[in-house]
């Protein structure tokens, strides 16, 4: 069997479980996490059908920003818990989750002060091959000429509405006490 053949079936498997997740959990939170998987898993999906550009959005519009809204109203929704009443699960999840806060502001301080990132775009962009595949299936400039001058109303609406339901949601989900 070949890698290809390999990856995918994990993949699938992995995607399966990850989506069986999102309805099996009782806990709201708990099941959007385990969507943000199943989104991430698509992606990986994505990259090995070399659609870089889907697999990207896949990860920055519905794994990031969806989902990040969802649980914002989720944890809006939610009923009154006491910060007294809540303890960690894990005593030293703390002090971990503050060293790779560290670790990560580290390595983005350092590629900003190397120019690592300058350098890597400058190499990739003469390769006459990644120009010869722009030319050939287009690039993001067009998909972006496309969706902000030909479709703008129709994306503008879109958000209007995502913010919309999210006040509607806060709105039928207020307690008065």
């Amino acid at each position: 069997m070949t890698f290809e053949i390999v990856s995918f079936i994990v993949l699938a498997v992995a995607t399966v479980a990850t989506a069986i997740g999102v309805i099996a959990f009782k806990n709201a939170i708990h099941s959007a996490l385990s969507l943000i998987l199943t989104l991430l898993f698509l992606a990986l999906f994505y990259l090995q059908l070399q659609a870089m550009f889907i697999a990207v959005v896949q990860i920055l519009i519905y794994a990031g920003a969806i989902m990040v809204l969802f649980l914002f109203v989720v944890t809006m929704l939610a009923p009154d818990q006491n910060e007294s009443d809540l303890q960690d699960r894990i005593p030293w999840q703390r002090i971990v989750g503050g060293l790779l806060g560290l670790v990560l502001v580290a390595s983005l301080s350092y590629l900003l002060f190397t120019g690592a990132q300058t350098a890597g775009a400058k190499a990739s962009s003469d390769n006459s091959l990644s120009q010869a595949v722009i030319k050939f299936h287009g690039d993001t400039q067009a998909f972006g000429m496309a969706l902000f001058h030909g479709f703008l109303f129709p994306f503008e609406i879109t958000s209007l509405l995502i913010i919309v339901a999210i006040l509607g949601a806060l709105v039928f989900g207020r307690r008065t006490n």
